[in-house]
């Protein structure tokens, strides 16, 4: 299993539910990761959330008319 640490204060995060997404245009320095658990009320991953389609540039597929 994947460690999840806070960007913000580098505490592990246990509670995935909870995580604030930045894009990595937003990308500040991040805390160093250490064992003790993330206190912060909302914890804070750079990078895209699941599902996210990061590619702006992508085409369309063609598809039949029915």
């Amino acid at each position: 299993m994947v460690e999840i640490h806070c960007h913000a204060c580098g505490g592990f995060i246990s509670e995935p539910e909870r995580i604030s997404y930045l894009l990595p245009s937003n990308i500040k320095t991040a805390a160093a990761p250490h064992s003790a658990f993330c206190t912060c009320a909302r914890p804070v991953v750079y990078g895209p959330p699941p599902g996210y389609v990061s590619s702006s540039g992508m085409e369309m597929p063609d598809h039949p008319k029915a």
